[in-house]
């Protein structure tokens, strides 16, 4: 039986999602699996994953049937779980992103974590720098060309990374249009997406909003303190060995992309207070930093 070539051209974080459903068809069918996506890095080191890296979905429609021609794959199949397009209105999941997403893929049982196969030396090479604090990693905004609605608040990051630098060491992680906040270590722009998940791993935890990192986190076993506000759930991309902040209104989740007509009332909830907290009963919780 041949296997299906995957797409998906989506975010960061979503690759991740990608790369645990194509690591679990591997395991279920055997043989090699085939997906198209703009960023290859992400599943390089997954066993019998073959990424075709294009960021154009016509080119990897016909590389596809190319593909189907020569016996290759048998079909093409869209990894979607919202409307595509620009204008699209997205809606509320039924289920986990990697539920949805596995049953599109024909997967059997669905994995329940993010992958990345990180080799050791770049673990290695991406340990922070020893001493008699340990990192916490931080953001200080998302981004925003597909929604603000996901976004907590600057002066409330500010406030908590000023407040954590008593006791820990803050590595920033974003890109370089992220605001900057008290920090350490300032890591925005400064490594790639793959890089950043490796330094993670160095990191006690990470505090940040859901996204890219959350997913990177998770994926190398570094838990999270992870601000959902109203826009997306927990049910549908949070993990359970995380603490998630998530407001429960009657408008939560919206997933939408216009501005909040409620003035992000679900972020305005969550305080610098609640995320301390949060920081605090997930130490607790996970008392053994898990490398470096």
């Amino acid at each position: 039986m041949k296997p299906p070539l995957f797409l998906r051209f989506d975010g960061l974080g979503d690759a991740l999602l990608v790369n645990a459903v194509m690591h679990q068809y591997a395991r279920e069918n055997g043989g090699k699996v085939f997906v198209a996506t703009r960023y290859p890095e992400l599943f390089a080191g997954t066993p019998q994953v073959v990424t075709l890296p294009t960021t154009s979905q016509r080119l990897a429609h016909q590389l596809g049937k190319l593909m189907r021609l020569v016996g290759l794959v048998d079909s093409l199949v869209y990894l979607s779980y919202q409307p595509g397009g620009p204008d699209a209105k997205m809606q509320p999941l039924p289920g986990h992103i990697l539920s949805i997403l596995s049953a599109k893929a024909g997967v059997k049982t669905a994995p329940v974590r993010p992958v990345l196969f990180l080799r050791p030396e770049e673990l290695r090479a991406a340990v922070l720098p020893a001493g008699d604090k340990p990192w916490i990693a931080m953001q200080s905004t998302g981004i925003t060309t597909m929604t603000d609605n996901k976004n907590w608040f600057l002066d409330r990051f500010q406030a908590v990374a000023r407040q954590l630098r008593q006791q820990f060491r803050i590595a920033q992680f974003g890109l370089a249009s992220d605001p900057l906040i008290e920090n350490d270590l300032d890591l925005r722009d400064r490594i790639s997406p793959r890089r950043a998940a490796a330094t993670l791993a160095s990191c006690r935890a990470l505090i940040c909003q859901e996204g890219y990192l959350m997913h990177a986190a998770t994926a190398v076993g570094t838990p999270a303190v992870v601000i959902f506000g109203g826009f997306i759930s927990p049910a549908e991309s949070g993990y359970d060995v995380n603490e998630n902040l998530f407001t429960q209104l009657d408008c939560a989740p919206c997933w939408l992309r216009t501005p909040c007509p409620y003035d992000k009332e679900c972020m305005k909830q969550i305080s610098v207070a609640n995320v301390l907290s949060a920081l605090e009963k997930l130490l607790a919780r996970h008392p053994v930093q898990n490398r470096a």
